[in-house]
């Protein structure tokens, strides 16, 4: 076994060692302190050019001794940027600020200027295309309440329902678009909406317009609506349901009476075209009770080319670029 040689010096006692070391480091907090109180004793007297006051800052004036009357004025006299939520001055209040210091922190945080937003970058203009939804035309003639969607006004007293069917009243009708694609339904989408029951949706087109019609001694209302309308779209594919609105007398909310739907693709500057037939035809009488058919169904979906757009889609068309080699 190889023992240790003994012929060194012997080692200190503990407590010669515990000294020693306890010496080694008065020089250390010395001069620590030194510096506390050097920057702590001139923190009054820095000029309004001085550094910026902090949380650390106070404290460190609070536990050194400084005349309150000092903080005071260094917190008056220099720029701050002190932390005051609720938890960190409970934690000040711990460390010995007290309230009146802590009150002309929040004066003084509260008459700093505020730095001025970078401007946000404005996005680029979403590019868009225009659908356009056309009613099918009818050369075969017919009262315009058969080339539409129609509600019943008011049923005659006493008169009966074929089938028990119970048909609610209305006193409006509208045309309404509604985009269903997911990622374009906004948020709160049932606030902006008049529709009830309908599915979630981004509203487009809401029209309100309808006409009274007697037929067969039933009052009607049908969908008073244009031959074709145009919408502004962004760019992209979207899911697009075409419906006939119909609003309750007595309630006056709006519920879906006809619909239908379509994969629609919107190109920049073009127009796609949505075809629509709506039919409607009224059997039965006032003493037999009534009975409704109706067609309602987009019939066809398709991107014009450049030389069908309409004048206003051929406008926002942008200008064709050359493209080289």
């Amino acid at each position: 076994m190889i023992e240790d040689d003994a012929s060194g010096p012997a080692p200190p006692p503990a407590a010669s060692r515990r000294a020693g070391a306890a010496l080694s480091r008065v020089p250390v907090v010395i001069a620590a302190l030194c510096g506390v109180l050097a920057l702590c004793g001139g923190a009054a007297a820095r000029p309004a050019g001085a550094a910026t006051l902090t949380n650390e800052d106070v404290v460190r004036m609070v536990m050194t001794g400084t005349p309150e009357k000092q903080i005071l004025a260094a917190i008056d006299s220099r720029p701050v940027d002190f932390d005051l939520s609720v938890e960190i001055q409970q934690e000040l209040r711990q460390a010995g600020v007290n309230d009146r210091v802590l009150e002309a922190m929040r004066r003084r945080q509260a008459a700093m200027p505020r730095a001025e937003p970078s401007a946000t970058p404005v996005p680029a203009a979403a590019r868009t295309g225009t659908i356009r939804i056309e009613f099918e035309s009818d050369d075969g003639g017919g009262s315009p309440w058969e080339r539409s969607a129609i509600a019943l006004e008011k049923l005659p007293q006493g008169a009966p329902r074929r089938g028990g069917v119970e048909v609610g009243e209305m006193t409006d009708m509208a045309l309404a678009v509604l985009c269903a694609t997911a990622d374009h339904v906004p948020d709160h989408w049932d606030t902006r909406s008049p529709l009830q029951g309908a599915p979630r949706h981004e509203m487009l087109l809401f029209r309100p317009g309808s006409a009274n019609a007697k037929v067969k001694g039933h009052e009607i209302l049908y969908l008073d609506h244009q031959a074709a309308y145009e919408l502004q779209v962004p760019e992209g594919t979207h899911s697009i349901l075409v419906a006939a609105a119909g609003k309750l007398a007595g309630s006056g909310t709006w519920r879906l009476l006809e619909s239908d739907g379509a994969r629609v693709t919107v190109l920049p500057g073009r127009t796609t075209r949505m075809v629509l037939e709506a039919r409607s035809r009224i059997r039965g009488s006032v003493m037999l009770g009534f009975d409704v058919d109706s067609d309602w169904r987009v019939l066809s979906v398709e991107v014009l080319e450049q030389a069908t757009q309409t004048p206003a889609a051929a406008a926002a068309a942008p200008t064709p670029r050359e493209e080289h080699p």
